[in-house]
């Protein structure tokens, strides 16, 4: 069995273990995003990436509907958008407001 053969079988069985957690009765999120982070960073065909990257977005959106802190909801639904996108999220220019901030005094009338 070839280097390249055996890379193919772990990657697949690596794919297969996160789906069966997935599908689990009581399924551990964490460790699907675990399995998957192996097969979406090696060098894998795009089909196989891209349904990593696919169960790896639903498993951190299951954990953001299930995540108590806000911030932390926040976060694993940025990391599901982009690995669904496949583009980094970034505020636009645009959107920022321009200039300095209004210091307004609450003593002061307006």
């Amino acid at each position: 069995m070839t280097d390249r053969s055996r890379g193919r079988l772990r990657w697949r069985g690596l794919l297969a273990a996160a789906q069966r957690e997935y599908d689990a009765p009581a399924p551990h999120y964490d460790k699907v995003i675990e399995l998957l982070d192996e097969v979406v960073g090696a060098a894998v065909p795009r089909a196989a990436r891209r349904s990593a990257q696919a169960l790896q977005a639903l498993a951190l959106t299951q954990l953001a509907y299930s995540a108590d802190y806000g911030p932390l909801r926040t976060v694993y639904l940025t990391a599901a958008r982009e690995l669904s996108t496949g583009t980094l999220t970034a505020r636009r220019a645009s959107a920022a407001p321009s200039g300095p901030p209004a210091h307004r005094s609450a003593c002061r009338p307006r």
